[in-house]
């Protein structure tokens, strides 16, 4: 099951989640809270397309996603 990131808008009236951490590092976590991936940000900062990508591969159930301490996504959405 893929990541399902809440970090695209929308809509204009929707709160902008990523731009305040676009440039942090990228964690996913297991249920147990454990480290199953980790990247820095890309110079110009993550895109929800970007995170999607590179997270693709990761098909375990129960990850959340980080951008630094941030929720940004899980695939329990």
């Amino acid at each position: 099951m893929a990541i399902c990131f809440i970090v695209g808008r929308e809509a204009p009236y929707e709160p902008d989640i990523l731009t305040p951490v676009a440039h942090h590092t990228l964690s996913v976590l297991d249920a147990d809270r454990n480290l199953v991936f980790e990247m820095p940000a890309p110079e110009s900062g993550w895109s929800q397309r970007m995170l999607e990508s590179v997270t693709a591969h990761l098909t375990l159930p129960e990850l959340d996603a980080y951008l630094g301490d941030t929720w940004v996504g899980s695939t329990e959405i």
